[in-house]
């Protein structure tokens, strides 16, 4: 859906390309875990067809740009999301995540309330419009400090 604004454009697209890289980031964690569901059967005995794979399919490794940029939006201590209120953080992250795995902008809205709703305390809050309008503004406050971060990275060139 093309904006009339290219800050705010410019903005979303960052938050989605730094969240597409938050969920290709490898899972230390996983490693642990698999080494305790391994079996000690020898691997003639599974059936490739009905066992469950031990590995999932590899992923594509990030570049450093991706590194720099989602720890800059969502890892870093000073990270962009974290100056965002706890209920903003919420909503943008379902909607990234709705964003992730919806094929288009049909029913989009819908969907991010039905997950905001799911929310505790949050069971009667928000419409459709009224949370499109919350991440219109959530994305305009992004943008405002993006285009303030550049502003003092020139003048520290200078």
């Amino acid at each position: 859906m093309a904006r009339k604004d290219p800050e705010i454009e410019a903005a979303e697209d960052m938050l989605c390309e730094a969240w597409e890289c938050l969920m290709r980031s490898p899972d230390r964690e996983r490693g642990f875990l698999l080494s305790g569901q391994r079996s000690w059967w020898p691997a003639i005995i599974r059936d490739p067809v009905t066992d469950y794979a031990e590995q999932e399919a590899p992923r594509r490794p990030l570049t450093r740009r991706e590194i720099a940029l989602r720890d800059r939006v969502f890892i870093a201590p000073d990270a962009l999301v974290m100056r965002l209120t706890v209920d903003s953080r919420a909503l943008l992250a379902i909607v990234l995540l709705v964003k992730r795995r919806a094929m288009g902008e049909d029913g989009l809205w819908q969907t991010v309330l039905g997950v905001w709703r799911k929310l505790p305390g949050k069971a009667k809050l928000g419409t459709a419009d009224g949370l499109r309008v919350q991440y219109r503004r959530i994305l305009d406050t992004v943008a405002r400090w993006e285009a303030a971060a550049l502003v003092d990275a020139a003048a520290r060139i200078d």
